[in-house]
This record gives structure tokens, sequence and C-alpha cells, in this order.
């Protein structure tokens, strides 16, 4: 049996579906979870889930010391870029692991190991989710030293790292430079199709880019459906600012439940619970002052200027009395 382990960062307040999330890895028993993170521990006990009380702090000093450069990131996403480097950066918490790969946490997992069989591990030393695209939400490498330094390879590959900005090295770079090392026969990589969010999925943008769907993907017992289709897992990366409601939790053991954009709920809703509606409404609101505020500021001033200037000109003119 091939061990595998998933490494996760995560800082701040856990989501609201966490704890759908950990459903979903508690019936992945072949896989192995290990959280690195400053929240709360959840009470809860999975076999397959390890918690790592870890700052931000802390992955500087280590990644300094693992990667032979001072690291300090200058913001949280920054450390997407440093994925590639996991193996490096971690290598003492996955030595008993054949394989240990970077995944997200805006995650339901079906039966992972349904489609990442045996024969695969044996036969590839990188499996991404992605069509031949290294895969920030899921990617798997064989755990020796080649493969955990093969971000060495990369051009600038310490610059990028330590850029101020986010330079997405984890897919951009990776990506470029696990194809011309697969051309010249120097690394085995799987990454035939999309193996995320929609059966038989050939394009990159409708993995990413979910509509308001309602019940249309339902977990059950392990196993996650998009409709009558099995699929291995749902990335809701652009719903987490509308499923602000989970009826899953950490106590109960529930087999199965639906996803949808706004909710995670026990049974098929054919509208939107209450409680669904107005956190709906509320991070619609959100989105809007976010990323709308200025605009509407300065519509709203030019309306006024120009109804104060239209107003003047109406006014009639004062003579001056020498």
């Amino acid at each position: 049996m091939k061990k595998i382990a998933l490494i996760i960062l995560y800082f701040g307040k856990w989501p609201t579906w966490f704890p759908a999330f950990l459903q979903s890895c508690k019936y992945n028993p072949r896989i192995d979870w290990i959280l690195f993170t400053d929240c709360e521990i959840p009470n809860v006990s999975l076999n397959n889930v390890k918690f790592v009380p870890f700052t931000i702090e802390d992955f500087n000093l280590l990644s300094s010391q693992k990667l032979g450069f001072a690291v300090n990131l200058p913001f949280i996403y920054k450390m997407c870029d440093f994925k590639p480097t996991f193996g490096a950066v971690f290598a003492d918490y996955i030595k008993d692991y054949e394989f240990w790969g970077h995944c997200d946490l805006d995650i339901v997992w079906g039966d992972i190991r349904t489609f990442i069989n045996d024969y695969i591990l044996r036969e590839y030393e990188i499996i991404s989710a992605g069509k031949e695209i290294i895969s920030g939400h899921f990617c798997l490498y064989l755990n020796n030293s080649k493969i955990n330094q093969l971000f060495t390879r990369c051009p600038y590959y310490q610059a990028q790292l330590l850029s101020s900005e986010h330079c997405c090295f984890d897919e951009s770079a990776m990506t470029n430079l696990v194809k011309d090392l697969s051309k010249k026969g120097e690394v085995s990589i799987f990454w035939p199709q999309w193996l995320v969010n929609y059966p038989n999925l050939y394009k990159p943008m409708p993995a990413a880019r979910l509509g308001r769907h309602l019940n249309r993907w339902r977990w059950q017992s392990g196993k996650l459906h998009n409709q009558n289709h099995e699929i291995m897992y749902m990335h809701f990366m652009t719903w987490k600012k509308s499923l602000l409601v989970c009826n899953v939790n950490y106590q109960d053991d529930p087999q199965s439940f639906y996803i949808s954009y706004s909710h995670i709920g026990l049974s098929k809703s054919d509208k939107l619970p209450l409680a669904s509606q107005a956190a709906s409404l509320i991070a619609l609101y959100k989105t809007l002052f976010d990323f709308d505020y200025k605009v509407w500021h300065r519509r709203i001033d030019h309306y006024i200027i120009k109804k104060i200037w239209s107003r003047k000109k109406q006014l009639p003119q004062v003579q001056s009395v020498s």
C-alpha cells in the first residue's frame, strides 16, 4: 500500500464548511492529512488527520533553515508559492510516506484512491488533478530527494519565492518545468484530464468558476457525485463568500450531504434555507461593498457635482453693486 500525506497550512479561523471537509477526509482512510495551523484545534479524533500547532513565524523559521535562505512571508497567500517546497521544508514530518502532496481547504473529497490507484502511484513520480498543469489544490510528489528538490531547477526560483508579490510559482513555474523535463524523459507525470468538480472535464475554466448551483453535488459514504457521475473532489474556490452555512458538525457522522453555492445541507433543498438566504445576501452585500465601493463612490460624487452644477446654471445671475 502506498502511503500518501497531504500537507495544508491554514491560519486565522476555520471556514464554515470545515466539518464537511473533515468528514470527507475521514472516509479516505488510505490518505493522511497534516494540517499546520494556528487555529483552535477542533474536538474531533480522526486517525488520518493530524493537527500541528504552527504559526507563520514558525514557517518562516523552518523554511529558512531547510531552504538555505531567509524567508519572511509578506502576506499569508504568498505561502501558495512555497507549495512545491513542502517536500523539503516538512521533510521530518513526511519521512514515513512514499508520496506527499499539497492541497487546499475549500474542498470536499470523494474517494481519492478510486482515481489515484496503485498502478498510477507505481508508474508516475508526479500526479496532478489539472490537465497538463500542476494544480495548486491537488498535486502528489514522489517522496525522494530528486523530486523534493525539483523546484530548485526552476529558473530564478529563489527570486520568485522571495518576491513580495504572489508569483503563482506552484502552478505556473512548476508546470513549465515539469513539461520540459517530461519531454526529456527526466520526470514521469500523470495529468491526462481535470479531476475536479465535473466529470470528463477537459477545459479548465468550469473547474474553477462554479455557478449558483443548488444540490448539484452529493457526498455519500465517501463517494462524491456531480449529479450521477462520480468525481474525485470538489473545489469551491469561487464560493468562499457565499457558502456560509454548513449543517454538518464534528460530533455527528452523517452518511450523506448536499453541496450548494450557499450551504451544505443534510437533505436536498428545493429552495435555500432562510439562514442560507440571509448569508447569501450578506455575502453579496459584502462583495459589492468591498469591490464596488470606490466605483459607486465616484459615481455618486459625479452625480452630486453634476446636480449642483446644473442647479447653479439655473440660478438667476446677481449683478454686483459697485
